[in-house]
């Protein structure tokens, strides 16, 4: 149960920095989101397969689109700067929340 409460938020978070960085509406900004999104995307999927085997797919696919209206939302009702400002501290926490999930033992 603690292990899915570190694992789903992240993927939620994670879901929400690349939406959110997909609609981000700055051409110079847009550049500032390759880093949260490289490692949300390449750590997110790792995540996300081991999630999908341990909780199951439901619980997964649920973590994963629960980031997805807040991302649309958020880009259509702030600026540019402060979408990115959200966007790297969503990013930072789920970097905490990962760190927390991946001490956790693995199921054999």
């Amino acid at each position: 149960m603690q292990e899915a409460l570190a694992y789903l938020p992240t993927l939620a978070l994670f879901s929400f920095v690349t939406v959110a960085s997909a609609l981000l509406r700055h051409e110079m900004l847009i550049l500032a989101c390759i880093p949260p999104v490289f490692v949300a995307m390449i750590v997110g999927f790792i995540m996300t397969i081991y999630a999908g085997d341990t909780f199951g797919l439901l619980p997964t696919g649920a973590a994963l689109a629960v980031g997805i209206p807040p991302g649309w939302w958020l880009a259509r009702r702030l600026q540019p700067r402060d979408l990115l400002i959200a966007i790297y501290l969503a990013w930072a926490a789920a970097l905490v929340l990962a760190l927390v999930a991946f001490g956790f033992p693995d199921h054999g």
